[in-house]
């Protein structure tokens, strides 16, 4: 199975058409003991001590890919940023060997504990697209963009709306994952008292402040935000309040401390993209 996605290139914003063949791809048509239909359960492999450690993690990403499916009401955008996502993780435990097979485990967890929290949640866009295609997304690009192959980090980014969006505790995140996980999350987590023009500008106020791992996941977030404003803006913003949006992200990834240069990059050619395609030449800060 070929998936595709757009990357974008330093030359001017332009993208380019990139066909990703996803280890996924297959898991899901040969992997043993692992059937799947639209309206059955996955059926796991029984003897999992005969499966080999590859053929586990397959199973493991199929599962939590079911389970997926079933609280995102078999939304195709979703999925289709899981498949990424998982592929990425499968290709950091199977060829780069740089993720253990408890860390995919625990990644996948994660996963499973975000769709869980946020089932109920949408996006602003559109298309009301369930709201954990955001904190897959992010991961993703934490991964893809960042080449971060951290399984705190990734976690972290699965999680890291959680605590602001949801009931979820800060406790709750440590006693389940670790306090390396829950830490990161606090730092990105904003004071819900607050007015949201006063959350924004503390956000802009503390990225200074914030760790390498933290920064990290707010970069792989403004990548994910203003890629999906660009190309799904949420019905009655208007040109000047998408403006505004762009400017304050600029200024947030600007006082970040260096943490990773290729995801700023991306997300500045994300940004410079927009300013292109508005016409507009006035100052991003």
């Amino acid at each position: 199975m070929s998936l595709s996605i757009y990357v974008r290139q330093s030359d001017g914003g332009k993208s380019m058409r990139k066909e990703i063949w996803s280890l996924l791809g297959v898991a899901m048509l040969v992997s043993t003991g692992v059937a799947t239909s639209e309206n059955k359960p996955v059926m796991v492999e029984e003897n999992v001590e005969n499966l080999s450690p590859d053929e586990m993690v397959k199973q493991r990403v199929q599962i939590s890919r079911e389970k997926l499916s079933r609280s995102a009401h078999e939304d195709q955008t979703v999925l289709k940023i899981y498949d990424l996502f998982a592929a990425e993780v499968m290709q950091a435990f199977i060829k780069g060997k740089s993720l253990s097979q408890q860390e995919v485990d625990q990644i996948f967890d994660a996963l499973d504990f975000a769709a869980e929290k946020h089932k109920l949640q949408t996006r602003k866009n559109k298309a009301k697209t369930p709201y954990i295609s955001h904190p897959i997304g992010v991961a993703y690009n934490v991964m893809h963009y960042g080449e971060v192959k951290d399984a705190d980090i990734i976690m972290g980014a699965l999680l890291h709306d959680t605590v602001q969006d949801t009931e979820t505790t800060l406790d709750e995140l440590t006693k389940i994952f670790n306090s390396q996980v829950s830490s990161y999350v606090r730092e990105l987590t904003m004071d819900k008292s607050l007015a949201q023009v006063e959350k924004k500008r503390a956000e802009v106020i503390k990225a200074a402040d914030r760790s390498i791992g933290a920064a990290q996941i707010e970069l792989a977030d403004k990548l994910y935000n203003v890629t999906d404003l660009l190309n799904n803006p949420p019905d009655g913003w208007t040109q000047s309040r998408i403006d505004g949006y762009y400017q304050w992200v600029q200024s947030v990834i600007d006082r970040l401390p260096p943490a990773n240069e290729k995801l700023k990059g991306a997300t500045e050619i994300v940004i410079n993209e927009y300013w292109t395609k508005t016409g507009d030449k006035k100052s991003k800060k």
